[in-house]
């Protein structure tokens, strides 16, 4: 800073070589930023997936809820399986557009390796196959939403022809009952129940119940 004097008054001048941040200044603050930036993105983007998560969750439950009222009211019965075949994805094919498929909009549906599966508009899908045959009930039926539809392709390449149950994850991939309803059978009535229950390996069905249960919200204590 250099001092002059000018009308009797000292003004400040300052020197073109003093003025800004130096480049060491500047590479601090940008390590900083960039610090922050990696402790924080991750979970802000693992927040926002949990969101994304629950609302689809919620969304497709009733989607499936009043296609299967509308299968119900259409056919007098729920009593309308025995033309599924076990692990024969035309059959799925078949089955689905004869029922569900006349009241659930979709951007596609095709076959996978032992079912269907479908894209909806919001970007999530759904993986339908039956397991079995032993049963003309929906009990050897199972239905996966994926909040991400690629999950679902995915799954229904690699996935083994198991029940429903041992095949999700709770993270992405979630199972339904063929009513639209998160799966219950077993369960206590209790919170505690449903975190123990999804928090083993072959029982995230029981996951889906849990994000219902805390009023479609993945909660901080979600078993991971």
């Amino acid at each position: 800073i250099i001092l002059q004097k000018k009308n009797g008054l000292f003004r400040q001048k300052f020197r073109n070589d003093r003025f800004g941040f130096t480049l060491a200044e500047v590479l601090i603050t940008l390590g900083i930023i960039g610090v922050v930036a990696a402790i924080t993105m991750p979970v802000l983007i693992a927040n926002h997936r949990k969101k994304v998560t629950a609302v689809r969750l919620k969304q497709f439950s009733s989607i499936w809820r009043q296609a299967s009222l509308n299968v119900y009211n259409e056919n007098g019965t729920y009593d309308y399986w025995g033309t599924l075949v076990a692990l024969d994805s035309q059959s799925a094919l078949d089955f689905y557009n004869e029922n569900f498929g006349k009241f659930i909009t979709t951007t596609e549906v095709k076959k996978s390796q032992y079912g269907i599966v479908g894209a909806l508009p919001s970007g999530s899908g759904f993986y339908f196959y039956r397991w079995d045959g032993i049963s003309d009930t929906s009990s050897r039926t199972y239905l996966i939403f994926c909040p991400y539809y690629k999950d679902c392709v995915e799954l229904g390449e690699t996935a083994k022809p198991k029940e429903g149950e041992s095949i999700v994850d709770g993270k992405k991939t979630f199972t339904f009952y063929l009513n639209g309803n998160a799966p219950t059978s077993g369960w206590d009535g209790t919170r505690d129940d449903l975190i123990q229950k999804c928090s083993k390996e072959n029982s995230k069905g029981y996951c889906t119940k849990l994000i219902e249960f805390d009023g479609w919200e993945i909660k901080d204590d979600y078993p991971s």
